[in-house]
Formats: C-alpha cells, sequence, structure tokens
C-alpha cells in the first residue's frame, strides 16, 4: 500500500502520545517543588549602586512560593503552639516558685488556692489524711511522754515536741496518736469500771457487768477528743484568731487523754476518795497540757486581749463536766 499522507511516522506517534503524561508530569513537579530565590541585581543599570527607594528591586521571597506550599502555611500556623507569656503568672497557675526559708537556692510549691466546693470534698478523700498518720513508733513515744511530763511548760509540747512546721526534726500535729489514745482508752474505761465494780460486791452473785460502759466511753471521749476541738477551731475562725488549725486542736486534746490511761488503771482500787483524787489529778494534767499550748498563739492573734480569757475558761470547763462524768457515770 502507499503510504498514507496523514499518518504520522510511528516515532513521531509515539513521541505524541507521550507529550501528554510528560506536560502533567511536569506540572505536578511545578506544583510541588520549591523554586530557588534568584538573587536581586547588586545595582540599577539607571542609577548605578545608589538608587531611589522606589527604583530598588521589591525583595524576594525566602519561603516557599508554590500553590501547595501557600496552602500549607496557614495550616502550619494554626497548629504551632502558642509562646508562653513573659509577664506575671496567671492567678490560676497549678505552682508557684518560691525560696525556701534561708535562701539556700530550693524551691517549693505553693498549692493553688480551693474552691469552697474543693475545700468540702477534700474532706472525704484519703489523700487530705495520708500526711497526719506520717509518724512512726519513736515519735509517738516521744509525744507520750512530753504530754506526761512537760504538761506545765508553755508552749513545749506543740513547738518542741510536735513542731509547728514539718521539718527534718518534727512531723507537725498527727491524728494517729489522738486516735488509738481514744480507742485505747476507751476500752481501758470500760474495763477498769467494770472491774472497780466487782472488787467492790460484797459477793460474785451482787456484780453484773454492764456492757453499756463500753457505748458510754465511745460516746464520751470521742466526743470530747474530736468534736470540742472542732466547736473550739470554728469559734476562733469566727472570732479572727486563726493561730491554730483544727488539727492542732483535735492534736492536743487526743494528747491531752494521756494522763487518764494510768488514772483509768489506778481506779481498780475500790475506794471513792482515791478515785476522786486520780481522775481530780489526771484532769489538771489534761486541762494545763491544752491551756499552756493554746494561750501563746491566741493572745498572738488577740489584738483586742478580750478573747483569749473566755476561750480558756471555756476549756476548763468542759475539763471540768468530763472530770464529773467519769466519776459519775463509770465509777458511781
Amino acid at each position: 500500500f502507499p503510504p498514507n499522507p496523514f499518518r504520522s511516522p510511528p516515532q513521531q506517534q509515539q513521541q505524541q502520545q507521550q507529550q501528554p503524561y510528560q506536560h502533567h508530569q511536569q506540572q505536578q513537579q511545578d506544583f510541588f517543588s520549591t523554586p530557588t530565590p534568584t538573587q536581586a541585581p547588586a545595582s540599577d543599570p539607571l542609577y548605578g549602586a545608589g538608587a531611589p527607594t522606589f527604583a530598588q528591586p521589591p525583595p524576594v521571597a525566602s519561603g516557599p512560593t508554590n500553590a501547595y506550599a501557600m496552602q500549607q502555611q496557614p495550616m502550619q500556623q494554626m497548629m504551632a503552639p502558642a509562646p508562653l507569656p513573659t509577664g506575671a503568672m496567671d492567678a490560676n497557675a497549678q505552682t508557684r516558685a518560691v525560696p525556701a526559708g534561708g535562701g539556700d537556692g530550693q524551691q517549693a510549691a505553693v498549692a493553688p488556692r480551693q474552691t469552697c466546693w474543693q475545700a468540702c470534698t477534700s474532706c472525704f478523700s484519703m489523700d487530705t489524711y495520708k500526711s497526719y498518720f506520717d509518724i512512726d513508733t519513736e515519735d509517738i513515744v516521744k509525744r507520750l511522754q512530753s504530754a506526761l511530763f512537760h504538761f506545765y511548760l508553755p508552749d513545749k509540747f506543740r513547738t518542741e515536741t510536735i513542731g509547728v512546721q514539718r521539718d527534718e526534726n518534727h512531723k507537725g500535729p498527727d491524728l494517729y496518736g489522738p486516735l488509738w489514745i481514744t480507742m485505747t482508752l476507751v476500752f481501758f474505761m470500760a474495763l477498769s469500771s467494770n472491774m472497780s465494780a466487782y472488787l467492790r460486791a460484797s459477793s460474785s452473785q451482787e456484780f453484773e457487768y454492764d456492757i453499756y460502759h463500753l457505748a458510754h466511753a465511745l460516746t464520751v471521749l470521742f466526743f470530747f477528743v474530736f468534736v470540742i476541738p472542732a466547736a473550739f477551731w470554728f469559734m476562733t475562725q469566727l472570732l479572727g484568731m486563726q493561730a491554730l488549725q483544727m488539727v492542732d486542736w483535735i492534736c492536743l486534746y487526743g494528747y491531752s487523754m494521756v494522763p487518764y490511761l494510768p488514772a483509768s488503771v489506778l481506779c481498780l482500787v475500790p475506794f471513792h476518795l482515791w478515785i476522786w483524787i486520780v481522775l481530780a489529778l489526771a484532769t489538771v494534767i489534761s486541762v494545763l497540757l491544752i491551756i499552756r499550748n493554746v494561750a501563746a498563739p491566741l493572745l498572738g492573734t488577740d489584738a483586742q486581749g478580750n478573747k483569749t480569757a473566755p476561750i480558756l475558761i471555756a476549756i476548763l470547763v468542759d475539763h471540768l463536766v468530763l472530770f464529773f462524768v467519769l466519776k459519775l457515770l463509770f465509777y458511781k
């Protein structure tokens, strides 16, 4: 057959078939590639090196100029983290670094201020009371001895034995000691009152064990150790005397029960006069331990000087009430 004049040669036909693909590939390369910026001419041909501002060439962009990179720049700016403020810290910041005592370079974290709801719900959290039970046997023994032998010294038990703040030598007020002292005293009172009644009975047939002594001791002592200190703390808060926290009041009242432990054992002697004397001595030691350790901080926050005396009198009165309750309810 003669050659078709309208048909291209095979090589030219193959090139024409590849032209659309090469054109598409060249578009993709132009779309995804970043052209290298060109340098501006060093001097203007008309004005020379000292060209005025309006005659100088426009600045060349140093960033990506293709469409894909221009689309990605706003997205990268949106996802970039915001810079931290350099001014004052926010009021709702979690912690604030402050220099520790002595300026030794250490830093202490200040807890954020709690809301009213957080303060109420923290009473039901175990983490709130965990630090008040972090105490060992050696510390308990020292506090028991100080409550018995240093009760008359002003502020010695609170500042030197317990410690106003936690440090290497002091662990601060605790709740472990008051809890177990009160529980032990409940059983001592219930047992010694029944044993004293048994020793006073003329025969075993006249003696009757009173199981209600245990319930009475539990109610009276826990009310005295935990409820009354909370009432004193609430009273001092209303009066603007915020020298002592609630845990300080409970700790002092808890360790003030230590003299009643040996007193409950001595009350086994079946003589009413002896029981009166023993309970009276225990009450004097207990009330002096509290008054001698709360008088100084209360006076320090009493600007007018007329609020401390009624509180100290109230402490004396509640101990007198406890004295008569113990004698007339358990050793009648």
